[in-house]
């Protein structure tokens, strides 16, 4: 999976910003604590290992770092999901199309509709987030959770 950073490379007001593009799930070490802010975009859920995403993710960002992770809004569960076009449309996306992409790189096939649920275990038991470093929305944009991590502070 690939990742494309913008990046500041140098500090201040007149900061310049560059594209770096790497391996998502195999950071190299010279990154770590290297980021302020990461911002994973409904995307997590594609990745052929987003555990090795989560491990790194806490690797690479500063000791008061930010990381921002928006993904589809669902339960774990599919049951618990309301009967409505939409619900049906995601699993229908999650199953033919993300769970796809995962499976043919030799992934875990979590799919769009992994869920609000197993993504909080994920982050925790992969990603070695805690309780208090983790806060989840569910109300602020339609359809999506946006998980906001920091590191060790709290929030």
């Amino acid at each position: 999976a690939v990742v494309s950073c913008l990046c500041s490379v140098s500090s201040g007001i007149n900061a310049e910003y560059g594209y770096i593009v790497g391996d998502f799930c195999n950071m190299p070490a010279d990154w770590n604590g290297t980021f302020d802010y990461l911002m994973i975009f409904d995307c997590m859920h594609d990745l052929p290992h987003p555990a090795e995403a989560m491990k790194g993710l806490r690797r690479v960002i500063k000791e008061d770092g930010i990381v921002t992770m928006v993904d589809i809004n669902t339960s774990s569960d599919m049951v618990k999901e309301p009967r409505n076009p939409v619900s049906a449309a995601l699993y229908n996306i999650s199953l033919h199309h993300c769970m796809s992409v995962s499976l043919a790189m030799e992934g875990v096939g979590l799919g769009a509709c992994w869920g609000v649920e197993r993504a909080l275990d994920m982050l925790k038991e992969h990603g070695g987030w805690e309780e208090g470093e983790i806060k989840v929305d569910t109300e602020s944009i339609v359809r999506h959770a946006v998980y906001v991590l920091t590191k060790g502070k709290g929030l």
